[in-house]
């Protein structure tokens, strides 16, 4: 049985968390829902009469509602990346209402024991998912469904979305003095518009490009436009504020090109070698190394919660370890399992014994050696960073490499 949280502090941040997992969900990587088969819309926040809607989508890669995003370097995403909810259809906290397919109406009747959960599930459709540096252009496409043909939207590039500012969100969410449409503006303070026009089809005539952006995290908003520009300033202030997001996505621009040197093809029971290397680093800058090798089989990533409504009855799973119970992860302590000894437990916790390893360096210590006496033959991806204390992630590399039965490798 599961150790029971039962301190309103330790609630509250289980509550926040579970609110910060949900909002990334719909706000950051998009959705492809099962929830509304019929209706536009599978999700909406509430907060003082104002409201944010979010589309639904579906397993097409073509008109499903996804941006696709192309120009830097893809790097290879779990399989499955899938995401599961089963519980309540909506989440209240602090005056804040989540409501899951807001289309529908309350069913009056009295709900039988079948129908007391709203389930949701999807998976996300692309296998890789692309990191930029400099000196690379960032080009989107969206395809979205027919339902939406020749709607006028909104594009926001949007700089600083990351985890820091969806906690920030959070935290501006929680204000009952802000309204959502503060939070949207307070929350996409520095961005770029680009206005369009969708095809017959619902989607953008053509690819959206960005280039010379500089490091850090940005996210890509696509909504549709409102008549807010056409009232005047008293019908504004007497109006409650909307906003239709039909599809969102983020990505990274790293600082530098990482090379990885090591091995193709290895013998079980041999150890990996991997050196790297940050093109045109500043030789005096302070760089943390890490490498993880992972089964390719292994490599999944299927998340879940499960809620009732309540702080203390809901529960977030990834490859069924308990984010909160199980590894102590919650919103208020996050940044502290980046120590290199947590944060390589942790992350070993959720791949599983015997599907991988992981090994963080000291300062500056670039060639790191993984042990994989317990790793069994087979195809394995590496994954390769480095990190800068201020500056986040600053490079990204990966390799396939296969580890092969003792005495059959080649010389």
């Amino acid at each position: 049985m599961k150790k029971k949280i039962e301190t309103n502090e330790i609630s509250l941040r289980r509550c926040k968390l579970t609110f910060a997992v949900l909002i990334c969900i719909f706000a950051l990587i998009s959705v492809s829902a099962a929830v509304s088969e019929k209706g536009l819309w599978v999700a909406s926040i509430e907060k003082n009469g104002d409201n944010v809607l979010f589309a639904d989508h579906d397993d097409s890669q073509t008109e499903g509602g996804w941006i696709q995003l192309s120009g830097g370097k893809e790097i290879q995403l779990p399989q499955p990346l899938s995401f599961s909810y089963c519980g309540t259809d909506t989440l209240e906290r602090d005056g804040t209402t989540l409501k899951l397919n807001p289309e529908i109406k309350p069913n009056t009747k009295p709900k039988s024991d079948k129908e007391k959960d709203t389930e949701l599930e999807f998976t996300y459709p692309y296998s890789t998912h692309p990191f930029y540096t400099e000196d690379q252009k960032v080009t989107m496409d969206y395809n979205g469904p027919s339902a939406f043909k020749k709607q006028e939207v909104n594009v926001y590039l949007v700089k600083g979305i990351g985890v820091n500012s969806i906690e920030e969100a959070i935290d501006l969410v929680d204000n009952e003095s802000k309204s959502l449409e503060e939070v949207f503006n307070e929350g996409t303070n520095s961005y770029t518009k680009t206005c369009a026009t969708l095809d017959k089809n619902g989607d953008l005539t053509g690819s959206l490009t960005f280039d010379c952006l500089e490091p850090g995290s940005y996210g890509i908003l696509i909504t549709l436009a409102d008549n807010e520009d056409k009232k005047d300033k008293t019908e504004k202030k007497k109006s409650s504020a909307e906003k239709k997001v039909l599809s969102a996505t983020a990505f990274e621009v790293v600082n530098y090109k990482l090379e990885t040197d090591a091995v193709d093809t290895f013998e079980e029971g041999d150890n990996l070698d991997v050196e790297m290397c940050l093109e045109d680093a500043p030789a005096g800058g302070e760089y943390t190394y890490g490498a993880m090798l992972i089964k390719k089989e292994a490599y999944k990533a299927e998340i879940s919660v499960n809620s009732d409504g309540t702080r203390d009855g809901t529960e977030i799973f990834v490859n069924d370890i308990d984010l909160v119970n199980d590894l102590c992860i919650n919103s208020t302590n996050y940044k502290s399992k980046l120590s290199k000894s947590e944060l390589t437990n942790e992350i070993q916790t959720i791949i599983g014994e015997g599907n991988g390893t992981i090994s963080i360096g000291e300062k500056n210590q670039d060639t790191l050696s993984l042990t994989t006496f317990d790793l069994q033959p087979g195809d394995y991806l590496l994954f390769t960073g480095a990190y800068e204390k201020g500056k986040g992630l600053v490079g990204i590399d990966q390799k396939e490499l296969t580890i092969c039965t003792a005495g059959t490798s080649p010389i």
